[in-house]
């Protein structure tokens, strides 16, 4: 591999670990929340609810940085690296830092999934018939 690639990869990597990070941080965050309202502790749902809030932005900014990132790549690596990202096994990992972007977007799946799972029973607990996941059904 050529050093621009390797640079590449390994900024890409070190965004898709903060990113894991903070997935866990919103799942965590999620949790508590529920916590807080099932105490009917309004204040501190208040709180959490921003603060998750702010990991989500954050989130948001490093994906975007992310796909900056995508676009200095050539054509044919950045196909590989949306594959990867994605968790699609069309290209094979051909170095540990791809293999790091893979094992950790399947994990950032697999922790954005259970957060989704608890937030819609929050949401549904919270807004019964008018909530957002009674919407999209």
């Amino acid at each position: 591999m050529d050093n621009r690639k390797d640079e590449l990869l390994l900024e890409i990597l070190r965004r898709v670990q903060r990113n894991c990070v903070r997935m866990v941080e919103i799942e965590r965050l999620t949790k508590e929340l529920g916590d807080a309202l099932a105490r009917n502790d309004q204040e501190s749902a208040q709180l959490l609810m921003k603060m998750r809030q702010d990991e989500m932005e954050r989130t948001a900014e490093t994906r975007y940085e992310v796909r900056l990132l995508l676009e200095s790549a050539e054509k044919e690596e950045q196909e590989k690296l949306r594959a990867w990202l994605n968790g699609k096994e069309s290209y094979e990992p051909d170095c540990f830092e791809a293999k790091k972007i893979v094992e950790l977007s399947d994990q950032m799946a697999l922790v954005l999934n259970r957060t989704i799972t608890l937030d819609k029973s929050i949401n549904q607990k919270v807004a019964g018939k008018d909530s957002y996941y009674q919407k999209t059904k």
